[in-house]
């Protein structure tokens, strides 16, 4: 496979996989419905490689089962495995924080130019912008731990799926919850250039904590 013929491939992975998260969010798909990868293959006219591909990334998310034989069926949203996925990545990133310590001013800077990305998407609407600005600045924290595992399983966890299932709570609510969160990465980027760590902790427990509570009602 040439390298432009895998970049098409995995942009229309996403894509796919985009579509079939709207589709079980919005109640298209309902809880126990069968995706078919021959039947999809047709509608988004590919082979049924990416289909394969993005399929495997919701049964990541939890949000598709998969059984030998009898094919992959929509699981739903688990808020309360939702909920506890989030109290997983706030141990993480705050792990991660104390390792990184000190931080470096090419990590801070990076950080507060995906924080400022992020208000300007929420300015625009723009909230494929907001995650993927949001992701890769909780990445960049990961990554700065050096640990090499921490890194394996926040990558596992397949947040561009959790996160557009949280940012649709937060929406549906009104949209009010998007700028407190902003504000809160802001102070989290002041604490870093601080080389303050337990208020850089505090903000990442709180940020997340803000988040798994759209879960609570469900």
């Amino acid at each position: 496979m040439t390298a432009g013929a895998a970049v098409k491939r995995t942009c229309m992975r996403d894509h796919i996989r985009d579509v079939l998260v709207e589709r079980i969010l919005d109640g298209t798909y309902r809880a126990g419905t069968k995706l078919k990868e021959l039947t999809l293959a047709r509608e988004f006219s590919v082979s049924q490689a990416p289909i394969r591909e993005a399929l495997r990334e919701l049964e990541g998310s939890g949000l598709v089962t998969s059984e030998r034989f009898r094919g992959t069926r929509v699981r739903g949203a688990d808020y309360k495995e939702m909920r506890e996925s989030y109290e997983l990545r706030s141990m993480m990133e705050e792990r991660a924080v104390q390792a990184a310590a000190p931080f470096a001013a090419s990590l801070l800077e990076e950080l507060e130019q995906r924080a400022r990305g992020m208000a300007r998407a929420f300015q625009h609407a723009d909230l494929e912008r907001y995650i993927d600005e949001a992701l890769t600045f909780h990445r960049r924290l990961i990554e700065a731990s050096g640990n090499r595992t921490f890194l394996t399983i926040w990558d596992s966890l397949h947040w561009n799926i959790r996160s557009r299932i949280a940012l649709r709570e937060i929406a549906q609510r009104g949209g009010s919850g998007f700028k407190p969160l902003i504000e809160l990465h802001k102070a989290l980027c002041a604490r870093l250039r601080a080389q303050d760590v337990p208020g850089a902790t505090d903000k990442i427990r709180t940020i997340f904590e803000r988040i798994a509570a759209v879960f609570d009602a469900d």
